[in-house]
């Protein structure tokens, strides 16, 4: 009776191990990117030469500039938004608080000092000389001006996000205007990862300026399915406006997801070495941006700048350039 008792015991024991183990092995996956690496792998055998008119398309995307040193920013390189106003780049550090205009070959153009903001971890582009800045350790957005004589900015006109952050240094880390669907895109790293969607005010779609919070309505957006798995933190958020897909930047999966608006996965651009004409994974992706002819934009701390083109892109650059080899 006593064998029995024990051999019952030992079997239920052992189903409670595999559980476990079988529990461990889905989060390890999961953090590995187990799920993303088999779906990225699946889409470039799948179709490799199909024409994907209703997508981005991150696999024929190639690195054409990578690892290069933004000379004159040390530390902390961030957020980062295209403005076709003037055909530049726009970066943001923390420490110190200051905007830096970067042409699209990462070169310094001019810094701008920030006064206001503690924690300035994003920018975007909504129009003319009208910009957003995201502030992770209040949660809070501020509007600003930036013209070709602007030497500093004044954070003002605060608009506090609805998101709950256990650190200061996990509150609002990205923010993208999306000018197809007249709304900002703020983000939150993680612990919750969350996506809002903040629509509702005039003032966003006519100057950038945020004045009256009870009027925004704030939706949450999310991934569905396994694309839900596919990246552990979101470092940055930005759309493509023909189609309206979104692209998230992750961190620590050096990874860019494509999504539809509904939150389904499009394709993948891992961000690691071997892929994509990367000489080395770049170390910690913190900014994207996209520019109105598609070239991909990707900033990594400390201070490090990469440019992204399809075959088609550059085939356009070269001609409107004169070049006859990509630059």
């Amino acid at each position: 009776m006593l064998s029995v008792v024990c051999a019952a015991r030992a079997r239920c024991w052992l189903r409670r191990l595999a559980l476990a183990m079988l529990a461990v092995g889905l989060i390890m996956g999961a953090y590995f990117q187990v799920p993303a690496v088999a779906y990225y792998w699946a889409q470039s055998a799948w179709s490799a030469d199909a024409a994907h008119p209703q997508a981005l398309w991150l696999p024929q995307y190639q690195a054409v500039v990578q690892a290069r040193q933004v000379v004159g920013l040390e530390d902390n390189l961030s957020g980062l938004t295209f403005s076709p106003h003037t055909g530049t780049l726009f970066a943001t550090t923390n420490r110190p608080a200051q905007i830096a205009e970067l042409s699209t070959e990462g070169e310094v153009l001019r810094t701008i000092p920030i006064h206001g903001a503690r924690d300035t971890e994003g920018i975007t582009h909504i129009a003319g000389e009208r910009f957003l800045l995201s502030d992770e350790r209040n949660n809070t957005l501020y509007a600003v001006n930036i013209g070709p004589d602007t030497q500093a900015v004044q954070a003002r006109e605060p608009l506090p996000m609805p998101l709950t952050s256990l650190h200061h240094n996990l509150g609002v880390e990205a923010v993208s205007w999306d000018a197809r669907h007249q709304r900002l895109l703020v983000g939150q790293e993680k612990w919750p990862l969350r996506l809002l969607s903040v629509e509702g005010s005039p003032e966003i779609a006519a100057s950038g300026a945020v004045t009256r919070p009870a009027e925004l309505a704030v939706k949450e957006w999310s991934a569905r399915g396994l694309g839900a798995l596919f990246i552990n933190d979101l470092a940055s958020v930005t759309t493509h406006e023909p189609t309206g897909n979104l692209l998230l930047l992750s961190e620590e999966s050096a990874m860019v997801v494509e999504y539809t608006p509904q939150g389904d996965p499009v394709s993948l651009l891992p961000l690691w070495s071997g892929l994509h004409g990367l000489e080395h994974k770049i170390p910690q992706p913190e900014g994207i941006t996209l520019a109105p002819d598609d070239r991909m934009f990707i900033v990594s701390e400390p201070n490090l700048f990469y440019r992204f083109e399809k075959p088609a892109t550059r085939g356009v650059v070269r001609q409107a350039t004169g070049l006859g080899v990509a630059s």
